[in-house]
């Protein structure tokens, strides 16, 4: 990372934030999916964007704020965080309106792509977010806007180098190494992407999210 956003970090850790590392990231088997719909498509975004049906999914605005999304705004694509639920309502409407004017083709080519992105923490640090959550042992993660921002680009990078790996391309599925490449000639536009760091899983002093792509094939 560059130094000056290093530096932001490492502040961003010493006045609390959760010191987390980016360690790797893995495609798996079943890391890819058609959307055979625009119904399913439409329920694929209300999922990963928490809205609709789906906003029970936040308990904690801290942890949905951790969460980086695409959102596309006249035309211009960014890529920030939404907290609020009517900033996620809106990014919802922004992405309808793409897809809207990329005409997804729901015959076998429109996939989404989950990605496991694994962060390491020391166990102390680790002991510091459990929390109990309704008599649950749960994590409660704070993350500074800077390191997220960090952490969401390590995990591009690393996917952008595995689509050079010739070894990990050979073992994707044979009807999808062209998308695991990420091969221009193959793919026509990402329609939506998102790491989702409000949903970590804890495994074996690891941390765990996904990062969620959904493909438009040419």
């Amino acid at each position: 990372m560059a130094k000056d956003l290093e530096t932001l970090v490492a502040k961003e850790i010493e006045k609390g934030s959760t010191p987390l590392i980016f360690d790797s990231l893995i495609v798996p088997e079943e890391g890819l999916r058609e959307i055979d719909s625009r119904d399913r498509l439409l329920n694929v975004l209300q999922y990963l964007l928490r809205v609709k049906e789906h906003k029970k999914l936040i308990w904690n605005d801290t942890l949905s704020a951790n969460n980086v999304y695409m959102d596309v705004f006249l035309g211009k694509t960014d890529f920030h965080r939404a907290s609020l639920i009517t900033g996620r309502e809106e990014i919802y409407q922004h992405i309808n309106w793409y897809g809207g004017k990329l005409k997804p083709d729901y015959n076998g080519k429109t996939v989404i792509e989950t990605c496991i992105c694994a962060f390491s923490i020391a166990e102390e640090e680790l002991e510091k977010c459990r929390k109990i959550y309704e008599g649950k042992e749960a994590y409660a993660f704070y993350l500074g806007k800077n390191q997220i921002r960090n952490l969401y680009a390590d995990c591009l990078e690393y996917r952008k180098n595995m689509a050079g790996d010739e070894g990990k391309v050979q073992a994707a599925p044979e009807k999808y190494r062209e998308l695991f490449r990420l091969n221009d000639d193959y793919i026509r536009a990402v329609l939506f992407q998102c790491l989702l760091l409000d949903d970590l899983k804890i495994e074996e002093g690891m941390v765990f999210a996904n990062l969620y792509t959904i493909y438009l094939l040419k």
